[in-house]
């Protein structure tokens, strides 16, 4: 995924989250804590990890689809739309298009709704957009089946909301229909012009020639200055009579293909261009707001003040004590090997060790409540628990770790898997020469690890 839609993924799972209460995300944490990175890189690793059981990912995807078969089906019928209109203002050819009428049936609706989008930029005329860009995106929303789909599409409108940039979002789909519409309606009046015989005139009652003149004059002056043929002053005041003159079709013509290029598709692509300019930028320029309860609440979990001094907690006389040459409980229990809140990366049991001895992975409370149990039941001889050498120690781990040395007769903390910064392993001896763990029984290599929990005379 892009960094925007990693992003895009966190806000739909705070969406969720909002509505259905924290997920059960131990694995995930645990997974985030261990790639480092600041606060926001820990949310979107988490977010990713949770995406695929919760069905955001999958919701993200269908959503993509779904918005591609709605643009091309509007697209479709945008097409016709335009198709339409250059039939019904040019006609069958039968008599003369007035054409004044065919600007306006041409252009006359599209400059106004473009009006009224630039007016809403500045105006507080309802929402931002557009109200093409609105309907698309409750079809969106109807035609999401799903919960986490309509998830992600809100997410992407809060996205919008947050930068501000809603205006630019929604304008891309109106633009874009538009645009579209245009573009059949040109390509059937090059088509009719160019198989079918008309004649051009222009009609009134009250208003003096001049004014007609001046009007194709002026609308004539931009595509003039690009290269296009435009009427004469003579060739106007010929069309106001009874009859078209054939020998000013062509003129005609090109004036009337000219004005739409001009003043219909022109507009419509720039204003088009700007929009998505502007919602690339502010997807480029969104992160995530860390200031809402809701990342709040993850931060304690995600980024522990213990990564920042060591220890969330510099009060040792609060953690239980470790307990070495003795154990309450019974002693039928040989070496085993334990697993404390390890990534899901590490494989276990680790290769190399005995399978026999694996007493399996604590990473929940009912997973402590049970390793506590089968200890106080059946003891250990030697009791050897792996941590993630990549997380800072807590007060929680640490707790656990004086607390299993109760029920064997000897115990020893492996930091497994890679080696974690000079900074985290010193916090990690810190912390446990808090619960009294003897440095001899802190071991960093697996070979180290090994042998004390299967000695050679074994």
């Amino acid at each position: 995924m892009t960094p925007f839609e990693q992003r895009w993924l966190a806000e739909a799972t705070r969406l969720r989250e909002h509505a259905l209460g924290p997920a059960d995300d131990a694995a995930a944490v645990r997974a985030a804590r261990a790639g480092a990175g600041k606060l926001e890189q820990r949310l979107l690793f988490r977010a990713a990890a949770l995406a695929e059981k919760n069905g955001l990912l999958g919701a993200l995807t269908h959503r993509k689809q779904h918005a591609a078969y709605i643009l091309l089906v509007a697209g479709v019928l945008a097409l016709m739309a335009g198709a339409t209109a250059a039939t019904a203002v040019l006609g069958d050819g039968g008599r003369p298009v007035n054409v004044v009428w065919a600007m306006g049936g041409l252009l006359g609706l599209n400059t106004l709704t473009l009006l009224l989008w630039l007016a809403g930029r500045w105006l507080p005329v309802g929402q931002s957009g557009s109200l093409i860009g609105h309907l698309w995106l409750r079809l969106q929303q109807k035609l999401g089946d799903t919960q986490p789909i309509a998830w992600v599409i809100q997410a992407e409108a809060d996205i919008a909301r947050q930068r501000r940039a809603t205006f630019w979002w929604l304008g891309r789909i109106s633009h874009a229909m538009w645009l579209t519409t245009l573009f059949g309606a040109l390509v059937t009046l090059i088509f009719l012009l160019a198989t079918r015989r008309y004649g051009f005139v222009w009609e009134t009652t009250i208003l003096p020639p001049e004014v007609f003149v001046r009007l194709t004059q002026a609308l004539g002056a931009l595509p003039a200055a690009l290269g296009a043929s435009m009427p004469d002053a003579r060739m106007v005041l010929d069309a106001g009579g009874a009859t078209p003159v054939d020998a000013d079709r062509h003129a005609w013509s090109a004036w009337l293909v000219a004005t739409l290029v001009v003043y219909g598709i022109g507009p419509r692509a720039a204003c088009l261009a700007l929009c998505h300019y502007q919602w690339r930028r502010a997807r480029q320029a969104f992160r995530l707001d860390l200031t809402l309860p809701h990342y709040l609440t993850l931060q304690a979990r995600l980024q522990p003040d213990s990564e920042h001094t060591g220890i969330r907690s510099q009060a040792p006389a609060h953690l239980p004590r470790f307990h070495a040459g003795h154990r309450d409980g019974p002693d039928d229990g040989g070496p085993c090997l334990m697993a404390l809140e390890l990534a899901d990366d590490l494989p276990w049991p680790p290769p190399g060790f005995p399978p026999t001895r694996d007493a399996g992975r604590i990473d929940s409370r009912e997973a402590r409540h049970q390793a506590l149990d089968q200890l106080a039941l059946h003891g250990a001889e030697r009791l050897l628990v792996a941590i993630d050498a990549r997380l800072s120690p807590d007060r929680g781990a640490l707790a656990l770790i004086a607390e299993l040395s109760r029920y064997a007769s000897d115990t020893a903390v492996w930091s497994y898997g890679v080696p974690a910064d000079p900074a985290r392993q010193q916090h990690w001896r810190d912390g446990l020469a808090q619960i009294d763990l003897p440095a001899s029984r802190h071991f960093e290599t697996e070979a180290a690890a090994r042998q004390w929990l299967e000695p050679p005379h074994a």
